[in-house]
């Protein structure tokens, strides 16, 4: 008969992370039903995108540019109305670890958010978007020797739980060429953290521990909106934050650092109906600690017809800053999608399709999202 021994408290979360570390580093993985990207259990978990369905159809191209995206503050200058945005994706992941591939899929809804004018040359703006997911599932099939007898055992580390990203922003039109704009960013969440071993003899006990983690933290950005000529503008944008601080049980178990992050784009539109955009970001994510890395990502994009019906593409490629190698693991991602006004442009629905391929040492990564926007303008 299986007779667990359940134990919750402080240090099962440590327990949790140590046995983590020990499945991902020092064996061989038997299963992997993880939900985020693999790439991220051992880090800090997979960072979101601060992406409207919009922008990153074009490959997130035009997400510095965009008053839904909560990349940047400058551009709320221009939302104009009171607007109300969400956005959702499914996405289905084939993970690839030592020749072995396994299929997961996970619903996500990493944006949500309003924003509205409060003056002739003011808007403000608060919302959230996925700053880290964390819920995955590892299983290891392994065996040890006890009392003379190699026993074969099952453990499982799971983990359940995002950190969402708060923000708090605004911004004004100085002049017709200049808006600026700032932000603050309130970071919280939580996980269900569990670690268990299962032996397959029945007469030893399965061992379980789990604990409730609490996540926190604080950030500010800031950003510059520049109209060079008609039809041409810059972007520029940077976001520092101090820390995130894990807790269980009121009692703080981690802090680790948080990146600085920095970035700029460039939009052209020739006319009404084709725009093309690029743009550049820069993340200290190696602050992190052990298994972190600097990132450098990239984007290009372009959005042709009118705004009742566009036709956008796009193609996005970089570093993603966690990963079991020496290096940054890379990845790359091409999308399309489109867009339906409705109610003589107070409704819009986005659609958009997304190819991400992510590749690092003994692990690649290939996944489709299909992404789902819904603005509003009341």
């Amino acid at each position: 008969m299986r007779r667990p021994d359940s134990w919750t408290g402080g240090r099962a979360a440590g327990t949790a992370v140590v046995l983590a570390a020990v499945v991902l580093s020092a064996s061989p993985l038997d299963r992997l039903s993880a939900q985020d990207s693999q790439f991220g259990i051992r880090g800090l978990g997979t960072p979101g995108r601060w992406e409207s369905v919009r922008s990153r159809s074009t490959g997130g191209a035009f997400g510095p540019f965009d008053p839904l995206s909560p990349l940047t503050d400058a551009p709320l200058a221009d939302i104009g109305q009171l607007t109300a945005t969400a956005a959702g994706g499914t996405s289905n992941r084939d993970a690839t670890i030592v020749g072995t591939t396994t299929r997961l899929r996970a619903t996500r809804f990493p944006v949500m958010g309003v924003a509205g004018p409060v003056g002739p040359r003011v808007a403000v703006a608060a919302g959230f978007t996925t700053y880290l997911d964390k819920s995955w599932d590892v299983t290891l099939r392994d065996s040890l020797l006890l009392r003379g007898t190699l026993q074969r055992y099952t453990d499982e580390v799971v983990s359940d739980g995002s950190v969402a990203d708060v923000r708090f922003a605004v911004a004004a039109r100085l002049s017709r060429r200049i808006a600026i704009g700032a932000g603050v960013h309130v970071l919280a969440g939580s996980t269900r953290e569990t670690a268990e071993r299962r032996f397959d003899d029945s007469t030893f006990h399965t061992v379980q521990q789990s604990a409730d983690v609490r996540y926190d933290g604080l950030g500010v950005s800031g950003s510059v909106l520049l109209g060079i000529a008609p039809g041409l503008s810059i972007v520029a944008w940077a976001r520092s934050d101090n820390r995130l601080r894990a807790q269980v049980a009121d009692t703080t178990s981690d802090v680790t650092d948080l990146p600085l992050m920095a970035g700029g784009g460039l939009l052209f539109a020739p006319s009404p109906s084709a725009r093309f955009a690029a743009s550049a970001a820069w993340r200290s994510w190696s602050k992190a600690g052990a298994g972190a890395f600097d990132t450098w990502n990239w984007s290009a994009g372009a959005e042709f017809g009118s705004r009742r019906m566009p036709i956008r593409f796009g193609a996005r490629g970089g570093q993603f800053p966690f990963g079991p190698g020496t290096k940054a693991p890379t990845e790359a991602a091409a999308s399309v999608g489109t867009g339906r006004a409705f109610a003589q442009g107070r409704a819009v629905i986005d659609l958009g399709l997304e190819r991400l391929e992510r590749r690092s040492a003994g692990l690649t990564e290939r996944v489709w999202t299909m992404l789902v926007g819904i603005t509003v303008r009341p």
